[in-house]
């Protein structure tokens, strides 16, 4: 009864509360603070943010190591591997060979004798070389630089095609003579000097031969080392040429760029006589403007075409 009393008689003002938590451990603290925090509601005041307690303590599980990180799941990988390839059928107990059914032989019984197979002698049949051609050159190609470049210059109705594709060491002085002398060529159609070493001069002289030359429809100009530069160039003359259908020029030992590649999509838009481009534009933007382009231009040609066909066939029925 005594200490009933005792604690009638204290006070609000005789409790120490700061005392009172010193006292107390750290688990003590924790528990003490989760059933306060059941107790008493929360202040709507406070945001939201401020009213929940931080649950993300943990005990750090390490520093990150991604090189670390990277090696084991390359050899987890292998080992995998590894294991499948050397993965060996399973092999049978005593028991299981018992019970296999295999026939058991007795010692006194003899074994069949194999037959003896004659095994003959395999036909190979004789390669016929009469249709490959062998040239002097790796590449294979076996055009004749100089007699070409002659009936070039003499605007020879038999060169329809050139095709210097993948010639080792072509002097730069001779591909300038063969640009030169298509500009006032009239028969050659495709013209291709893939992996010819074309360097950005040569795709000058190049875009100043489109600009001339009225009966190129096909020109390729892969794999070389043409810059984006040169490129332009090349695109920029076709404004003035009306007869080339296909250009082609991926693969070049310096990338283009994404300043050229959106030049190139916007000079394209004056001309109407090209169908196909062969290259790979890294940026959307140009890639799909381009794309529009050339299908705008292919629609243009198909209308010409049908067109054209009319106006023939109303030209034969009124005779």
């Amino acid at each position: 009864m005594s200490n009933g009393r005792d604690l009638e008689d204290l006070n609000e003002e005789d409790i120490d509360e700061d005392e009172i938590l010193a006292m107390l451990s750290p688990e003590e603290l924790k528990e003490l603070q989760s059933e306060m925090d059941v107790i008493i509601a929360p202040d709507e005041s406070v945001p939201v943010g401020q009213r929940q307690k931080d649950q993300t303590e943990k005990p750090p599980t390490g520093t990150f190591d991604h090189r670390s990180l990277v090696d084991y799941l390359y050899w987890e990988k292998e080992s995998k591997r590894m294991l499948e390839e050397e993965r060996v059928p399973a092999t049978l107990l005593p028991s299981e060979k018992k019970n296999a059914g295999c026939e058991t032989v007795e010692p006194n019984e003899k074994l069949p004798e194999k037959e003896e197979r004659k095994i003959g002698k395999l036909k190979i049949p004789k390669l016929s070389l009469n249709n490959i051609k062998i040239t002097s050159r790796p590449s294979g190609n076996d055009t004749n630089l100089e007699s070409t470049l002659d009936k070039i210059r003499k605007n020879n109705p038999s060169i329809t095609e050139v095709n210097l594709n993948n010639i080792e060491n072509i002097p730069k002085e001779m591909l300038v003579d063969y640009v030169n002398a298509l500009k006032k060529n009239k028969y050659v159609k495709t013209f291709s000097l893939a992996n010819t070493g074309v360097d950005e001069n040569i795709s000058f002289n190049l875009a100043n031969m489109l600009r001339e030359n009225r009966s190129i429809t096909t020109l390729n100009i892969e794999s070389n080392f043409i810059t984006g530069k040169g490129i332009v160039a090349i695109i920029r003359c076709l404004q003035f040429n009306e007869t080339l259908t296909e250009l082609r020029f991926h693969n070049q030992r310096h990338m283009l760029g994404h300043h050229a590649e959106m030049e190139i999509s916007r000079l394209l838009k004056a001309n109407n006589t090209l169908l196909k481009m062969g290259y790979h534009f890294e940026q959307p933007g140009p890639r799909m403007v381009v794309t529009n382009i050339l299908t705008r231009n292919l629609d243009r040609q198909r209308r010409c075409c049908f067109f054209t066909i009319v106006f023939v066939f109303i030209t034969h029925a009124q005779y």
